[in-house]
């Protein structure tokens, strides 16, 4: 079973709608009418993220070179 990771989510009034925005993950965004729909939006989007980026990462395997800042 995967590691559960914790995301911060910014959410923004734009309009009508709420917009989530994950800090730790540009990409990942969603939005809903209310604060509560743009955060399952955006753990949606996480997840999506997540799973192509793993997929990724096990795609180009031999392409990868890893770093420590």
């Amino acid at each position: 079973m995967a590691q559960r990771q914790d995301y911060n989510i910014m959410i923004k009034k734009d309009g009508k709608f709420y917009v989530g925005y994950c800090l730790e993950i540009p990409q990942a965004r969603g939005q809903g009418a209310t604060k509560a729909e743009a955060v399952h939006d955006t753990k949606q989007a996480i997840k999506l993220c997540k799973s192509y980026l793993e997929n990724k990462k096990k795609s180009s395997a031999s392409k990868l070179v890893t770093v420590s800042v």
